[in-house]
């Protein structure tokens, strides 16, 4: 399947804890999806509850060993996305992460399963501009 093909398939799929998709994804799985069907890589699922609570999402973020295969790529001074194309988005309202995406550096946009919208396609801008007011971008370390 090509990247646009994927990118067709999954856009606007609705948001549901513990879907793997294809017919809707939690934001790790649709992570995952992503990172296997267009970079070939595998990354380990996560039980997502079913009602996820803010604390829960970021203890799984910090503790999940997968973290230990990706490395930090910061932003340029200009705040300008550095990270190759498939890094790995982790989202901040303030410090610690509760979300999680993908670049997509071809489109210049991070593609992520929100809780209302389904999964989006999105410029790093206006994920800021709804509270995610810290990106970090991790490639893998291979």
């Amino acid at each position: 399947m090509t990247r646009a093909e994927v990118l067709d398939q999954v856009l606007g799929k609705p948001w549901l804890a513990n879907a793997k998709g294809p017919e809707a994804f939690d934001c790790w799985h649709l992570v995952a999806f992503i990172q296997r069907e267009i970079f070939g890589r595998d990354i380990p699922a996560v039980a997502v509850p079913a009602q996820p609570s803010w604390s829960w999402m970021i203890q799984a973020i910090d503790s999940h060993p997968e973290r230990k295969n990706w490395r930090h790529v910061p932003a340029d001074t200009m705040g300008l996305v550095r990270a190759g194309d498939g890094a790995i988005v982790l989202m901040a309202r303030y410090d610690r992460p509760a979300h999680i995406g993908a670049w997509l550096a071809k489109e210049r946009r991070i593609i992520h399963a929100d809780a209302i919208f389904g999964v989006v396609c999105e410029p790093p801008v206006d994920l800021k501009t709804k509270g995610w007011a810290k990106l970090r971008y991790y490639e893998p370390c291979m």
